[in-house]
């Protein structure tokens, strides 16, 4: 099989808001290149319906938002590294702003800021109604195809970090699906934008590729893993009998819907916050209230909303709900909480540099500290925005030569036959981590799960060429891996706190250690 390769000053693996923002950035500073596993307009980013959370006006403050964050990390959030998202996250935006990003505006031109559950102010920035993910992510990739110093690799499967003599990161290993050929490309510096894995999860609003990939590769490469545990579960996701489910933003709440149970009552009417409060909260209500009645979810209700302004400002969704048979104007929504987005990842210090010198992560792939033990809604854009200017800048200021890697290891294969025996596999897991491993846990249940993955590991199919390593045995091979350290992750940590909920035991006290898990 073909081997080409590239040299570059900035590889950036990750075509999400993270990716993207951080090859933006980098283009001014040397070559880069970009290397996304699908098309470039994919990723979770793209689908992101929450907006960005920033001060911007004059009745807000840096003090207020900060707050605000630590309040819903229930004390596990790196205060400094909140500091610096609040700050420089005010100051990003306000240049996405003058570079042309289309917020959305009321009708004499000011920028309209929306309410979501956690935030004490109006600070949130949507863009194209509740298609901020998607407006961002385009926006992105029109000054990406207007720099000349980005290339951009499409389809492109990334199963290797390469290192160099030293241990430091010297680039990675690329399988080009759309040419079926093999790609190295070695860089002093590579930033990791890959993204979450809570695509482990049956029930997810995640696309199918959010299996975490990222975080075996930089583990593998000497990188830590931190609080794998924290899998935030979206507690409005669509239901259906299909288990096929999309997010319902938060902000619908944030316009007035209200949450209720098979009887038609507002559960939460009388909570501190009410629907507005933070995601753990509003999701382990719901999940408390399903477990006393018939129905596997509860009702979103829109009813009492003027159906002109939904359909101005959430038309996307409203659109996705009808064609699923739900009148909205009629009946509550069904919805369920969902496997959303991952606290836990590679761990960085507050420049997003790992252990391993020359490797970077920035995004959902990322543990940099800011969200605690529960993230606040519309602070994950803003992250990537902030730690993804902020690994550019560190590694600039350490420019180096191509580095020289060690071998690149094993030759790669793809063997379409265990397509579908993969695909088997992944669901059984993905039945199993939703059952044991889902919002609420136990120790017994924990236990369980990591038997059945010890014992799934165990009789894992084999590459067919001993010298060569298949797609699907990585792909197998890492799913079982990760989700035996997240569920090892969810039994270390004994206590309750924020989106880790342990049915077995107490309240976590505040400032708790973190939880380091190894994936092997």
């Amino acid at each position: 099989m073909t081997v080409n390769t590239l040299d570059c000053d900035f590889l950036v693996l990750g075509s999400g808001a993270a990716g993207l923002y951080a090859a933006w950035q980098a283009a001014a500073h040397g070559r880069v290149i970009l290397v996304t596993d699908g098309a470039l307009a994919s990723g979770s980013s793209y689908w992101a319906q929450g907006g960005i959370a920033a001060v911007t006006t004059d009745d807000d403050t840096l003090a207020a938002h900060v707050a605000d964050t630590l309040t819903a990390g229930r004390g596990l959030c790196d205060r400094a590294a909140v500091e610096i998202l609040v700050a420089e996250g005010a100051a990003a935006v306000r240049a996405l702003i003058a570079a042309g990003m289309p917020f959305d505006t009321e009708a004499d031109g000011r920028l309209r800021r929306g309410l979501e559950g956690g935030h004490s102010h109006h600070r949130i920035l949507h863009a194209l109604g509740v298609q901020t993910g998607k407006a961002l992510v385009d926006f992105l990739i029109e000054r990406i195809r207007g720099c000349a110093s980005v290339d951009v690799v499409e389809h492109g499967f990334a199963y290797r970090l390469l290192r160099d003599a030293h241990g430091h990161c010297a680039g990675a290993c690329i399988h080009r699906r759309d040419t079926n050929s093999e790609l190295v490309v070695r860089a002093p510096a590579t930033l990791l934008a890959t993204g979450g894995y809570s695509s482990l999860f049956e029930r997810t609003t995640n696309p199918a590729g959010a299996l975490g990939v990222g975080l075996g590769l930089a583990e593998e490469a000497g990188a830590r893993l931190i609080d794998l545990e924290f899998v935030q579960f979206h507690p409005t996701a669509f239901h259906e009998a299909t288990g096929r489910t999309f997010l319902i933003s938060e902000a619908l709440r944030g316009a007035g819907a209200t949450l209720v149970n098979a009887a038609g009552e507002r559960f939460l009417a009388d909570a501190p916050g009410a629907e507005l409060a933070p995601r753990d909260v509003v999701a382990t209500a719901i999940t408390a209230e399903i477990a006393r009645q018939p129905a596997p979810y509860v009702g979103l209700d829109l009813r009492h909303l003027d159906p002109a302004m939904l359909e101005q400002s959430f038309g996307f969704i409203t659109t996705a709900i009808a064609e699923r048979g739900i009148d909205w104007r009629r009946e509550p929504v069904p919805v369920a909480p969902a496997a959303h987005y991952c606290i836990g990842g590679v761990a960085t210090d507050h420049h997003g540099a790992t252990a391993v010198p020359g490797l970077y992560a920035a995004g959902e792939v990322a543990a940099t500290g800011v969200h605690g033990a529960n993230r606040l809604a519309s602070n994950s854009l803003l992250e990537c925005l902030v730690f993804g200017h902020r690994a550019v800048v560190h590694a600039a200021e350490r420019a180096a030569p191509p580095p020289r890697p060690l071998d690149a290891g094993p030759a790669w294969t793809v063997d379409p036959s265990r397509a579908e025996a993969f695909a088997t596999r992944r669901r059984d897991l993905g039945a199993l981590m939703m059952r044991h491993v889902g919002l609420e846990r136990d120790r017994a249940g924990l236990e369980t799960a990591l038997a059945a993955i010890e014992s799934a590991r165990g009789s894992a199919p084999a590459p067919r060429d001993r010298g060569a390593d298949d797609y699907f045995s990585f792909l197998d091979r890492h799913i079982h891996a990760l989700a035996g350290a997240v569920a090892r992750a969810a039994l270390a940590r004994e206590t309750s706190v924020g989106v880790h909920r342990r049915r077995d035991t107490l309240a976590a006290v505040h400032r708790d250690r973190p939880v380091f898990v190894s994936v092997s």
